[in-house]
Parts: structure tokens; C-alpha cells; sequence
């Protein structure tokens, strides 16, 4: 007959001993995930079944890396402890609630050749729920205040910080919400006799309280970008609900992005001609830019779709990329001009092939956009302008042209910018 693990929440302070009594009764081994919880070895030694084993974790606490390292450890031991023909009901017991922020139990519930029941206990986040009078129904986010320190979530709502056991991660924290207008609370040892519940700012000298039994509560974060995180849902809704917009592929698209690209640069050229500020054609500028970035979100959420990739996955590459490739921005390289700038970023570029899908000048670029790319892109593997105007004039039918093309990306011209203009001079000349 297979061993049962009953997972049991303690609640937090000083565990109800009749709660426990109830869920324990039979237990003949009780591990807990930690006894370093008020209250807890007392009121267990207490309610526990004569001849009953109490046990902690602790020691593997005490031994492992990190967290990752720490709760396949903890399983494996309650495995271990099933496999005693002797024990025939064994608890687990964890502070707080067992269904929230317990990644032992997500972990041992996982395993499915275990018998494993689920208790019951008060957990801090209800408690905390209760007496702030906040519903966590209504929206409640909760995360660690370790991986908050880096991602405040772009949209509003509630969040409740666990883990937050330092006064200098609480200060960091304050100071981020703070500059999103947010409210946050502290949440000092609830439950127990010195419990407190305060609004904080960074200078609140409470903070250096902060512990292994202290949480925050924020509210009120305003969130980031509201317009483009409404223009989001609308696109995923016509993702779900229109019949064209649920059809499209990456590919299907394809053609629209290079029209839109097109049409961009058709508005920039409008703006920049026009003999003074004109709002119609900001306006349409603006408008051709929303165009253009529909079809990335639309990218996007066919990357979700298929489980590629998705929004936060694009602008998480882009941030990586743009900070990796400005060292003399975010590191400590020097750059005095555009040009080392430049210099900087090829050289980055160049490190990062290794190991990457290779990315060729593309073949759908205007004929004098896609040579200027290949161009700088044979230069920039040592080949000279001299060898590369031998190469190509020696074989090309339009020889001139192509000497005079390479000529002027040797002078750094824009080959595309300098034909576009000269092709716009030629559409506005006055019939003779």
C-alpha cells in the first residue's frame, strides 16, 4: 500500500493547534519544510500522535546553493520517507499556505507515482488580504521581490513582494513604485504581537526592519504606456475574432510590412518637402507609423500563436541588443563620434556571429540600398573599394553606373538618399 504525503499549511505566526491536530492525526512522520517559523516546533510537538517523527528541512537549507538547487532536494526526502514500509501517512508541513509561492509543493504534487493530499492553513497572503480589505479576485500579482527589482510590470493592478528580507531591496523597490506614482505598505511580522502595517516611503526609517517575515503590498502603479497596452488587446482581439486577421502568417504579411515600410518613408519624404510645418502632414506621418507598427504586433502575436516568441520576448532581444552593442553608453567604452560609435558596433556585431544564423544583406532591399549594404559589408571583411570596383565594373553591363555607385560609397555617400533625390528632381521638372 502506497505511503500518503498530506501537504499542510501552518498558517503563519503561531500555527492553530486545533487545525493541525486534525490534519496530522495519523501522521506517523511529520516533515517541515523549515521550523525556523514562531510557533511551530511547540505547537507540533504538541498535537503530534505519540511515537510520531518530527523533521525539518533545515539542514538542506543550510547545505544547498540556491532555491533551484534546495526543492528537488526536499522532494527527494519526502520520497525517500514514502518508500518506509512504517510510514503509512506523512505530512508535509510548510509555513503560510501551501498553494502560494510554494514551489516544493507545485514540485511534489508533480510526481505522479506519489500519493499526495493537500491540507489546509491560513496562508500570509490571505491574512494580508483580510486586513488591508483588498480582494486578491480582483487582480493580485505576486512575485518575489528579488525578481521585481528588475521588471515592474508595465501594467497596473496590485502586487504583494514576498522575500523581502533586505532593507536595501525594500529601498530599491520603494523608489521604483514610488516613480510610477505608486502606494506601497510594509508588511511587518503579521500575526504576531509586534505585527505592523505601514505606508512607506525610501527615507522611512521602518524599512531597516525589513526580514525574513516582511512583505510589501503595492497599489496604485500606474501603469507604463497605457495607449500601446490598449493597442495590444485590441490587436489580440482581432487575432481571435476577425477572419482575416486570424488567417495571416508570417509570411501572408510579409508583402504588407515592406509596403508599410515604404509608405513611411513616402510620409518622411512628404514632411521634409513640404515649404513649411505642415499638421496634416505630421499627422500622416504619424498615422503611417502606426501602420507599420500594427504589423510588428502582428508578428508578434503570430509568434504567441505558435509558441515562438511574443511581444515581451522581442522587447526583451531589443533591449539586450541595444545596451550590448552601446558599451559607451551603458559600459565604460569611450566613444567621441558617430564614427567610433560605428566602429564600436560592427566590431560587436562581428563577435556576435559566432554561433548565429548568418544574416545576409536581404534580397527583397531597393537594388541601390541592398549594393550600399554589400558593399560595406565586403569592406568590412578587408576586401578594398579598388578590388571591389575591379570586380564588379569588370563584369557588369551598366559599367559606368556601377563604377560611379562605387565611387560614391567609397565618400561615404547614402547611394539610395542621393538617387531618390535625383529621381524627385526629375518628377518636378516644369514640361518645356
Amino acid at each position: 500500500m502506497k505511503s500518503t504525503i498530506v501537504i499542510v499549511g501552518a498558517g503563519i505566526a503561531t500555527a492553530s493547534p486545533a487545525d493541525l491536530a486534525r490534519v496530522l492525526a495519523g501522521c506517523t512522520t511529520v516533515l517541515c519544510r523549515t521550523l525556523r517559523h514562531p510557533g511551530l516546533a511547540e505547537t507540533l510537538a504538541a498535537v503530534m500522535d505519540p511515537g510520531g517523527a518530527l523533521l525539518s528541512c533545515d539542514d538542506l537549507y543550510d547545505r544547498a546553493q540556491n532555491f533551484d538547487e534546495l526543492y528537488p532536494q526536499i522532494v527527494a526526502r519526502l520520497r525517500d520517507l514514502s518508500a518506509i514500509p512504517e510510514n503509512d501517512r506523512i505530512a508535509y508541513v510548510v509555513p503560510g499556505s501551501p498553494a502560494v509561492g510554494e514551489r516544493s509543493v507545485q514540485l511534489l504534487l508533480a510526481q505522479e507515482d506519489l500519493n499526495v493530499e493537500i491540507g489546509s492553513g491560513l496562508g500570509l497572503i490571505d491574512y494580508a488580504a483580510l486586513k488591508l480589505q483588498q480582494d486578491p479576485a480582483d487582480g493580485l500579482m505576486i512575485v518575489d521581490a528579488l525578481d521585481l527589482l528588475n521588471d515592474l510590470p508595465a501594467g497596473g493592478g496590485s502586487l504583494f513582494v514576498l522575500q523581502c528580507y533586505d532593507p536595501m531591496i525594500a529601498r530599491e523597490l520603494v523608489t521604483a513604485v514610488k516613480e510610477r506614482g505608486g502606494r506601497i505598505r510594509m508588511l511587518y511580522h503579521l500575526g504576531l504581537q509586534d505585527e505592523m502595517i505601514l505606508d512607506v516611503d525610501e527615507q522611512s526609517q521602518v524599512l531597516q526592519r525589513c526580514d525574513h517575515l516582511t512583505s510589501l503590498w503595492i497599489t496604485d502603479l500606474a501603469p507604463v504606456a497605457p495607449e500601446l497596452i490598449s493597442l495590444i488587446q485590441v490587436v489580440h482581439r482581432l487575432r481571435s475574432e476577425c477572419p482575416w486577421d486570424a488567417k495571416q502568417t508570417h509570411r501572408s504579411l510579409a508583402r504588407h510590412l515592406l509596403e508599410e515600410a515604404h509608405e513611411v518613408i513616402q510620409a518622411i519624404d512628404n514632411l521634409e518637402l513640404a515649404p513649411a510645418s505642415n499638421d496634416l502632414l505630421v499627422g500622416h506621418l504619424k498615422e503611417e507609423l502606426g501602420d507599420l507598427l500594427l504589423q510588428v504586433l502582428m508578428h508578434a502575436e503570430i509568434g504567441h500563436d505558435v509558441d515562438d516568441f511574443d511581444l515581451e520576448s522581442i522587447a526583451r532581444t531589443l533591449h539586450e541588443k541595444l545596451v550590448r552593442r552601446h558599451p559607451h553608453v551603458f559600459g565604460d567604452v569611450r566613444a567621441g563620434s558617430a564614427n567610433e560609435v560605428v566602429t564600436n558596433w560592427e566590431a560587436i556585431k562581428a563577435d556576435e556571429r559566432s554561433g548565429r544564423v548568418a544574416s545576409p544583406v536581404p534580397e527583397t532591399l531597393p537594388a541601390a540600398l541592398r549594393l550600399q549594404k554589400a558593399f560595406r559589408k565586403a569592406t568590412s571583411l578587408g576586401h578594398s573599394p579598388e578590388e571591389l570596383d575591379k570586380l564588379l565594373c569588370g563584369s557588369q553591363p551598366a559599367r559606368t553606373f556601377v563604377g560611379a555607385a562605387l565611387t560614391a560609397l567609397g565618400q561615404d555617400v547614402d547611394l539610395e538618399e542621393a538617387l531618390r533625390h535625383a529621381a524627385r528632381e526629375l518628377e518636378h521638372l516644369d514640361p518645356q
